[in-house]
């Protein structure tokens, strides 16, 4: 019922944009018609364990056209750190000053804590995903895309606990632990949903194939009903690189041209099957994606985006805390487009909710659009 009312929510916020936006000119030819696939980062759900789960990162509206393909790769670095309010007051009660990391002990105290309230995620995600995409007619494209996981032990962990430190943000439990470890402890009605203690092996993930038809235009509005599907090919028992279900899922988008900029919008829905390893029945999982997009120069070979991104916890039916708000990060990004294809930089911060998603992302692209 929660997820139904986020998405009812996501709807009319969208509904009301397309109806209430003020009438601007139309002479930008921008990166949104020129370039239908490289415009905005390919910055989707890096959430524990989301990431395992079909995810639709923004695309513009305007279509690929017919016998034309387009090829994407980008690199992620997402530092995790997520405790738990009754997890971090634990810490701060036992450590005495002394970061380390945690042991037999404090990992029982987290699974005996009462239902909803028992997480720790401290670790660091490495993502290198591959986008292929082909116009099948002027309205149709398909494309598929494969995600490689990497665990770490966290090279971010001692530049953000600086940065907190430097501009008076709190720790969230940073303070009580070490730098550079990798653990999990995740319970459920004094279960351990998800225990791991050290980076497990990576490997690739689930495929994921996708299509986008092209609805057309009105004014400076065009619009893009998208879907996809996570096939269940990796091996189930595999730690964290695979939810081992089929997932289904729709994205629409809609996007306006402005006179010197132009905004993308990207609502999407999900149904994931349950968890193989965990019997995890997630909840319907909405999401919706702003992204603003400025050219810089004449030409508009440098683009400049600002992305907004909200959803559904993966989990938030299973807690009673943080994980059960709603996911909120924020992207800036800048591209530059060059004979040999489009170079993206991008960072992304969580807002309102930190201890439900990664306290931060940088991201690295290339794409390259035939002629």
């Amino acid at each position: 019922m929660k997820s139904n009312r986020r998405l009812i929510t996501m709807t009319l916020i969208l509904g009301a944009i397309l109806v209430v936006s003020p009438a601007v000119a139309t002479d930008f030819s921008g990166p949104l018609h020129d370039d239908p696939v490289g415009a905005p980062m390919r910055i989707r759900d890096f959430t524990l364990p989301s990431y395992a789960l079909l995810n639709f990162a923004p695309q513009p509206a305007a279509p690929l056209g017919k016998g034309k393909w387009a090829i994407e790769a980008q690199y992620s670095v997402v530092n995790n750190f997520q405790v738990s309010a009754a997890v971090e007051e634990y810490l701060a009660a036992t450590r005495g000053g002394t970061r380390r990391r945690l042991d037999a002990a404090d990992r029982n105290f987290i699974l005996g804590l009462p239902a909803g309230q028992g997480f720790y995620i401290d670790g660091e995600f490495q993502f290198a995903e591959l986008m292929v995409h082909y116009g099948i007619t002027d309205r149709f494209d398909i494309g598929v895309g494969v995600l490689l996981i990497e665990f770490a032990g966290g090279d971010l962990d001692g530049t953000i606990f600086d940065f907190h430190n430097s501009f008076g943000y709190g720790q969230q439990g940073r303070s009580f632990v070490r730098d550079h470890e990798f653990q999990i402890v995740i319970g459920r009605d004094g279960d351990g949903l998800a225990i791991v203690d050290g980076p497990p092996a990576g490997g690739a993930s689930d495929p994921s194939l996708y299509f986008r038809y092209y609805l057309g235009s009105k004014g400076r509005w065009q619009f893009n009903l998208g879907g996809g599907v996570k096939i269940p090919f990796s091996d189930d028992d595999s730690d964290l690189l695979t939810s081992g279900g089929l997932d289904v899922g729709l994205m629409l988008t809609a996007q306006a041209r402005l006179r010197k900029s132009a905004f993308l919008f990207n609502l999407s829905v999900v149904q994931a099957e349950e968890f193989a390893q965990s019997e995890v029945d997630p909840p319907l999982l909405p999401s919706l994606t702003i992204s603003w997009i400025l050219p810089l120069g004449s030409r508009g070979k440098t683009r400049v985006s600002l992305q907004g991104f909200a959803a559904e916890h993966a989990f938030s039916d299973l807690f009673d805390s943080a994980i059960s708000e709603l996911e909120v990060q924020m992207t800036l990004a800048v591209k530059r487009a060059t004979p040999i294809g489009v170079f993206g930089l991008g960072l992304t911060e969580n807002l309102l909710a930190y201890d439900n998603t990664p306290d931060i992302g940088l991201h690295f692209s290339w794409g390259y659009l035939s002629k």
